[in-house]
């Protein structure tokens, strides 16, 4: 069941990388929902199969609903372009309280199997260097964060600390479910980064190659985590 759930979150993902990669459009806007209801669908599974895994899996699949729902504000940027501040604001908003849920679900599991807490300051200071550096590109990439440079920073700070969480588990325990999670945490950053210059920076950076690079990179981000549900790690001595 998880696999056809994964599958057809790839097949609507197709379709909407076909009508939606020159142009925006409202029959896009739904594809796009279904591809998140999908990893939101494969969660589910995962946790009903695995109800063991309970808190993890809860959690996890909390920040996979705040990032259906920041998906569906960015969405409303090209729906609505007057009032595309207060839905960029509001994607942030839901994309970095999905993290939030993220990051104590990998932290309270990983504990389980080897995670020492005192090696997070690695996941704090590699967040503050990837925040640092977005800010510090700005001008160099020709971006203009404006009213949104403080949002930017925090929200670097928030993925790039659960991407930094991520691969201090997979170090401190060795299991693929914290391997998934690295994986994909780098996948928001690649994401983040990429979708970055087509909010801030020239218009010539809002093309169809970077449209594709920063939903795919996205999705797998999104698909993974879910997936990491059904990966019980091992137990260690």
């Amino acid at each position: 069941m998880i696999y056809c759930s994964i599958a057809l979150g790839l097949v609507f993902f197709v379709l909407f990388v076909i009508k939606c990669h020159k142009q925006r459009s409202v029959g896009g806007v739904f594809l796009k929902n279904a591809i998140s209801a999908f990893f939101i669908i494969t969660a589910i599974i995962a946790l009903v199969d695995k109800p063991s895994e309970f808190q993890y899996g809860i959690l996890i699949l909390a920040g996979l609903v705040f990032g259906m729902l920041g998906d569906i504000y960015l969405d409303q940027k090209w729906v609505y372009p007057a009032d595309d501040r207060k839905y960029l604001y509001a994607g942030f908003i839901s994309f970095a309280i999905g993290h939030l849920f993220y990051i104590p679900a990998i932290i309270l599991n990983a504990r389980n199997y080897g995670l020492e807490m005192k090696y997070l300051w690695f996941a704090a200071a590699f967040a503050v260097l990837v925040s640092a550096f977005v800010l510090i590109s700005e001008k160099p990439t020709k971006q203009h964060f404006g009213e949104f440079k403080i949002t930017v920073m925090l929200y670097g700070l928030v993925v790039a600390g659960m991407a930094g969480v991520s691969m201090v588990a997979v170090i401190c325990t060795k299991q693929p479910r914290f391997i998934c999670c690295a994986i994909g945490g780098v996948m928001f950053l690649l994401s983040d980064l990429i979708l970055s210059p087509m909010y801030f920076g020239p218009k010539e950076k809002n093309n169809p190659t970077n449209f594709f690079i920063n939903h795919l990179t996205y999705y797998i981000a999104q698909y993974l985590l879910a997936f990491s549900i059904s990966l019980v790690p091992a137990l260690t001595n």
